[in-house]
């Protein structure tokens, strides 16, 4: 019996209404419009820095001049369009469902970690628009923060999201852990460290252990580096924490160096309390995929347990090309090594099996579907300059084929070369004018795929054309069929938006394959 392969799944995730983020205009930093007086608290210290509580640790790290040539006046991406763009994917398990909180969008709920729900909520806002949101439930609330935030509490994990009395600090990159003896932790960071305290259970916004340093910027830790080829040894953009515990270890993970680069990664120190100390564990990075594929990156995310005692990694994807913090998410297996490391399969851009399907997804868990459309001959109904119809299909998340400005009906055909049981379908789409300033804004396209063995024998393989469902990314899964060459017909994009194909690929197996998965 062959397998449903309708329970696949593909990265980047697919998540409806996908965050759009303004870059066509200067934004305000969320923090700025956070009241100073109502944050992480000192008992009674006057408001200090990040750098102040390193210091105080004892730990300088001489970063300043280098941070400084990071950053340059006039130096920057060229700004064409506001952009789709979230990143920082904090997972969690409650109450039988699982949630998922990312930078600057609203609050997602699934029961299989594949489909999920949308939640909008706009107390949730405060917390999700600084980038970074975490979430921990603790004696029956729901405590959530993000970079520079207060301390919000729910009833549930979709919100009302209110304030309880502000303290003092403000922390970047937070992370909420509740240990199994109920206690609470928080870790923090966003430049050269991490440092982690304990938190107050009768009022957690408050400490009640002095910031700790556990996890230094380390530069002969070649993931650590800053750059795309970890070149700069004179700084590491350490951030993005997440506490793992497997046993009696405690797992502290962390991102490096610099979330604009395929470089970006997350490395992990292990110790046997939740404020260490921590010591490098020996398999590192946990995440990162430089080299191949359309899903680079892995920098900052999260771990959640899902089906049958697995465990999963939610991830950052670069996509940059507008803005540095247009990005996209991705979530693999992960697991434990023999010798105890946590690891992660990071990067898998082919179909591969829902949580649930295989018992070790950690030892493998693609499909044998493989992209058929890769550089493949291409015919398109019209071409913007420099927007050639390849870019559709080049397994890059910064180019896109766009159609010339009056294509009523834009399509692009991908001959595959070959006879090949088709069975699933990738899409991705930039919206090409989206301007939140002048009310473009993004939406639902309309579309159909077809098949064929001939230019006359095209047959609908999927049937988007009364879509009304906002999807950045889009994943169908189909009944394989026979094809030899396939055909994406735009029949219509969110008011004031050219549709640019990001990426469109289809995914099957050989005819002549001599045993088929599907």
């Amino acid at each position: 019996m062959k397998p449903d392969i309708r329970k696949t799944y593909i990265n980047p995730i697919v998540l409806p209404d996908y965050p759009v983020l303004q870059v066509l205009r200067p934004r305000h930093d969320p923090g700025e419009m956070m009241n100073p007086g109502l944050s992480w608290g000192r008992g009674g210290k006057k408001m200090v820095s990040m750098d102040e509580l390193m210091k105080e640790a004892g730990y300088d790290s001489g970063l300043g001049g280098a941070i400084g040539d990071i950053f340059g006046p006039g130096y920057g991406k060229a700004h064409e369009n506001d952009v789709r763009a979230t990143a920082d994917p904090s997972a969690y398990y409650f109450n039988g469902k699982w949630y998922l909180y990312i930078t600057s969008g609203a609050v997602y709920e699934s029961e299989d970690l594949v489909n999920w729900t949308v939640h909008h909520d706009e107390s949730w806002m405060p917390i999700s628009a600084p980038m970074a949101p975490t979430v921990e439930e603790f004696r029956g609330k729901y405590y959530g923060a993000a970079n520079n935030t207060p301390l919000f509490v729910s009833d549930n994990p979709v919100g009302d999201w209110t304030l309880p009395d502000g303290r003092e600090f403000t922390a970047g990159d937070v992370m909420l852990f509740r240990d199994d003896d109920d206690r609470l932790y928080l870790y923090f960071g966003l430049g050269p460290a991490i440092m982690g305290a304990e938190l107050d259970p009768e009022q957690p916004n408050r400490l009640i252990t002095k910031p700790k340093l556990l996890v230094p910027f380390t530069k002969e830790n070649y993931w650590e580096r800053y750059g795309g080829n970890n070149e700069n040894w004179s700084i590491g953009f350490i951030e993005g924490s997440w506490m793992v515990k497997h046993g009696n270890r405690y797992y502290l993970v962390y991102s490096c160096s610099g979330t604009e680069f395929y470089a970006y990664a997350m490395g992990a120190y292990i110790s046997e309390s939740p404020l260490g100390e921590f010591r490098l564990q020996p398999r590192n990075p946990v995440s990162r995929n430089r080299e191949h594929g359309l899903c680079k990156g892995g920098g900052h995310g999260s771990f959640v347990k899902g089906p049958e005692d697995t465990l999963w990694i939610f991830y950052t994807i670069p996509v940059c090309v507008d803005d540095t913090m247009e990005r996209r998410i991705g979530m693999d297996p992960a697991g434990f090594d023999e010798e105890g490391n946590l690891y992660a399969l990071t990067g898998i851009d082919v179909p591969q099996w829902m949580p649930g399907v295989m018992q070790y997804p950690e030892r493998g868990n693609a499909t044998e579907l493989v992209p058929l459309t890769m550089f493949k001959p291409t015919n398109a109904s019209s071409r913007a300059p420099g927007r050639d119809p390849l870019y559709a299909i080049d397994e890059a998340l910064h180019t896109w084929w766009q159609p010339e400005e009056g294509d009523a009906e834009p399509s692009l055909a991908v001959l595959l070369q070959g006879r090949f049981h088709v069975a699933a379908f990738r899409v991705m789409w930039k919206d090409i004018g989206m301007n939140l300033g002048e009310g473009v804004k993004g939406g639902a396209y309309r579309y159909v795929i077809e098949t064929a063995l001939s230019e006359e024998d095209w047959k609908t393989a999927v049937d988007m054309s009364g879509n009304e469902t906002d999807l950045s990314v889009a994943y169908h899964p189909i009944d394989p069929v026979l094809a030899n060459r396939v055909r994406i017909r735009i029949l219509g994009a969110p008011e004031g938006i050219t549709p640019g194909l990001l990426n469109f690929t289809a995914f099957g197996e050989s005819v002549d394959k001599t045993t088929r998965q599907f």
